[in-house]
C-alpha cells in the first residue's frame, strides 16, 4: 500500500522537552561532542524516569559532515524506483492537492530528525543537508548527528540540544516498541502509530526545553501546555505547514505530545507508559477539542466507491486502495479553504473513508474516487466548496461524502463496481 510506504520512519522530515539514573548538571553544550550526547542522554532517562540504563553510558550515536549527509541522500535518492502502483497513488494524492508545493514550516526535530519541518517531496536535499541535526535510523540503531560548523551563536545549540534529545527518546523506545513494524493497513493506520511515537518524543522534548529555559535563567514554564500551544498555532497558521500532506504528518506530534501531556497529569512517567497500553487505533482519537471529549470510533465498513468503467478497464490497469483518517481530512479541508472550526468539527466526526485510485496501465492517466463517511451530516458549504474549484466533483447524500477526480482529457463515467465490465 503506496502511502504506508511513504509514511516510512527513516529519513529527514521534520522542535517544538523524577527520578531514576545518574543527576547530572546540564549547560549549553555541542551536540557533536561526546559528552554533551551522555549529559543530554542521561538527562533525559532522568525525564522518563528510566530506573536503569539500558545502554550503559549512551546510545551508538555517530557524527557526520554535511558531505557526508549530502552523499547519503543522493544514494537513498538514487536507488528508490517507485513502483506503477505508487506513481499512480502519488498523482492521486497530486489531483486531489494533498502534496501541493508550500512554504516550510517552523522548525522541528522527529524520529526522521531535524530543525526545519520540511516536507521531503517538495524540499531539496541542500535543504535537508542545511537544517537537520540529527536523526534516529531504528534499522542501524543508530542516532546520527550532521556537524554544521559553520552556523554559529547560541540558537543553534539550543536547537541541536533537543533535537538530540528528541532522537535519544527514539533510540530509547527502540528498546520498548516495535520501530520497525512495517505491517501498516492504511495511512490512518500510520500516521496513529506515529502520533504514539513522535509524540511521546515530542513530549520529553518539551520537558528538556524546559530545562534549558530554567539553565538560562528564565522562569520554569509549563511544559504540559506547550502541545495545546503548538497545536493552536499550527490552526492558526495552517498555511505555513506546507502541503496538507505534510501538514497532517507533522500535526501528528503535537496531537500525540498532548495525549501524553494528558496522561502525566494524572499519574506522571507511569501513566505515560500506561497510555500505550491503549494508544488510539485511529487518527481521530487523537482529535480532542477544547472541551476534551474524545471523538467515538466507528467499526463500520466503508463502502467501496464508485469506479471508472468507459475508459480504466480491470484488464491492465492499475489500482491502490486506502484510508486516509481524519487528521489528513482536516488538513484536506483546510487547504481547500474551510476554516478551522468547520474542518476540525467535521474530522471529528469521521468513522471511515475508502480511497480508491485507478490508472491506465502506462500511468498516463489517473483516476481517484474518495468516499467519506461521518456520524453527522458534513456541513454543506463543504461539498459546495470543493466542487466550485472546477478540480473536483463533491456530492453529499447523508452522512456520507463522496469526490471524485481525474487527469483524463475526455469526461469519464464513474460506476458502483457491480456495473462494471
Amino acid at each position: 500500500m503506496s502511502r504506508a510506504r511513504r509514511l516510512a520512519w527513516v529519513g529527514p522530515l521534520l522542535v517544538m522537552a523524577g527520578a531514576g539514573c545518574n543527576q547530572r548538571g546540564l549547560a549549553t553544550c555541542d551536540i557533536t561532542q561526546h559528552a554533551c550526547q551522555v549529559d543530554i542522554y542521561y538527562r533525559m532517562l532522568n525525564l522518563r524516569g528510566d530506573g536503569y540504563d539500558p545502554f550503559g553510558g549512551l546510545p551508538p550515536v555517530t557524527v557526520i559532515t554535511e558531505d557526508e549527509y549530502r552523499a547519503m541522500l543522493l544514494a537513498d535518492q538514487a536507488t528508490t524506483t517507485p513502483s506503477p502502483e505508487e506513481l499512480a497513488y502519488d498523482k492521486a494524492l497530486e489531483l486531489l492537492h494533498f502534496t501541493s508545493p508550500a512554504a516550510p514550516p517552523p522548525g522541528d526535530g522527529g524520529l526522521d530528525g531535524g530543525a526545519g519541518n520540511q516536507d521531503a517531496g517538495n524540499s531539496s536535499i541542500d535543504d535537508q543537508v542545511a537544517h537537520i541535526y540529527a536523526f534516529y535510523d531504528q534499522n542501524s540503531k543508530t542516532v546520527t548527528v550532521i556537524s554544521h560548523p559553520n552556523q554559529t551563536g547560541s540558537q543553534p545549540i539550543l536547537t541541536g540540544m533537543y533535537v538530540l534529545a528528541h532522537e535519544l527518546v527514539h533510540a530509547l523506545q527502540d528498546r520498548e516498541l516495535d520501530l520497525n513494524r512495517t505491517h501498516f493497513s492504511s495511512s490512518d493506520d500510520v500516521l496513529a502509530y506515529k502520533g504514539m511515537v513522535e509524540g511521546d518524543a515530542r513530549f520529553y522534548e518539551y520537558l528538556f526545553d524546559n530545562d534549558l529555559r530554567v539553565m538560562q535563567g528564565l522562569a520554569p514554564a509549563d511544559a504540559l501546555q506547550w502541545p495545546d500551544d503548538e497545536l493552536d498555532y499550527a490552526y492558526t497558521h495552517f498555511d505555513e505547514l506546507g502541503s496538507p500532506l505534510f501538514a497532517a504528518e507533522y500535526l501528528m506530534y503535537p496531537f500525540g505530545a498532548k495525549y501524553e501531556a494528558t496522561a502525566y497529569r494524572s499519574g506522571g512517567n507511569a501513566a505515560v507508559r500506561h497510555a500505550y497500553a491503549k494508544e488510539p487505533q485511529h487518527t481521530v482519537g487523537f482529535m480532542v477539542g477544547p472541551d476534551g471529549r474524545v471523538p467515538p470510533v466507528s467499526s463500520g465498513d466503508v463502502s467501496e466507491p464508485p469506479v471508472v468503467c468507459s475508459l480504466l478497464t480491470t484488464k491492465g490497469a492499475v489500482a491502490e486502495r486506502d484510508q486516509m483518517g481524519a487528521v489528513p481530512i482536516y488538513a484536506f479541508l483546510r487547504a481547500w479553504a474551510m476554516d478551522h472550526a468547520t474542518a476540525f468539527a467535521t474530522a471529528q466526526t469521521w468513522t471511515g473513508d475508502y480511497l480508491l485510485v485507478q490508472a491506465t496501465a502506462d500511468v498516463g492517466t489517473t483516476a481517484v474516487a474518495w468516499r467519506l463517511e461521518f456520524s453527522a451530516a458534513p456541513d454543506a458549504r463543504i461539498a459546495q466548496a470543493l466542487a466550485a474549484s472546477g478540480e473536483l466533483v463533491a456530492k453529499t447524500a447523508g452522512t456520507s461524502m463522496e469526490i471524485t477526480t481525474t487527469n483524463s482529457p475526455t469526461p469519464l463515467v464513474w460506476e458502483p463496481s457491480a456495473n462494471c465490465p
